[in-house]
């Protein structure tokens, strides 16, 4: 996260290096992001910026503030009205993803930042997909484990894995192509619904 010498900033002085960080982002994906166009775009010196940010990735979690609070309120509010279900916590996350994805501005914005993200990835924890790791592991809890056949240690961070896939994919291909939203969102109901009810017709009969 950013150093407290960035909150420490005048007000204005912090929104105008805001503003150029993301007008970056706007202007490129993740892994193209000049760190020299954003401190002439805020007038700062080279040395101040890494005095608010250690590197690349603090900047990244700064702006990913904001939507990461939004991904914690709807991540809580669902498991609570589904009872803990994380397939409909993955639908859900989309759908909020789907909003965003309608105002052109916030559609490009992530699309850029989250070009960045790899499926494995020390920003991210799988359940919740977009939360930081300690908030990640506090939603954990508000799971019913009873919905998921978990059969040995890693089943659980196996099943999320298969979950937050899936919603990458589907985020990848509403952010490229907006207007198949709705084609999108069958699409990943349909292979969630697979995951939940499994594949192999002959496995309960088998014991395996």
């Amino acid at each position: 996260m950013p150093t407290s010498t960035f909150y420490r900033l005048p007000d204005q002085k912090r929104q105008k290096l805001i503003d150029a960080i993301r007008q970056e982002l706007l202007r490129v994906p993740y892994d193209q992001v000049s760190i020299n166009k954003i401190i002439q775009n805020a007038e700062i010196p080279r040395g101040s910026f890494y005095q608010y940010f250690t590197d690349k990735n603090d900047m990244f979690q700064m702006v990913l503030g904001d939507f990461q609070k939004k991904v914690e309120e709807i991540t809580k509010k669902s498991l609570q009205t589904h009872g803990g279900d994380p397939f409909a916590l993955t639908l859900d996350i989309f759908d909020l993803i789907c909003r965003i994805s309608d105002r052109t501005d916030l559609r490009l914005l992530y699309q850029n930042l989250l070009s960045g993200m790899k499926v494995k990835d020390e920003r991210v924890s799988c359940l919740p997909f977009f939360l930081p790791q300690e908030k990640g592991g506090e939603i954990i809890s508000y799971i019913d484990l009873s919905l998921l056949d978990l059969r040995q240690e890693n089943d659980l961070s196996d099943c999320a894995d298969l979950l937050a896939s899936l919603l990458k994919w589907a985020i990848a291909e509403l952010l490229a192509e907006p207007a198949r939203k709705a084609e999108i969102t069958v699409s990943l109901q349909n292979k969630i619904a697979i995951l939940r009810r499994g594949m192999d017709p002959k496995q309960e009969e088998s014991g395996c």
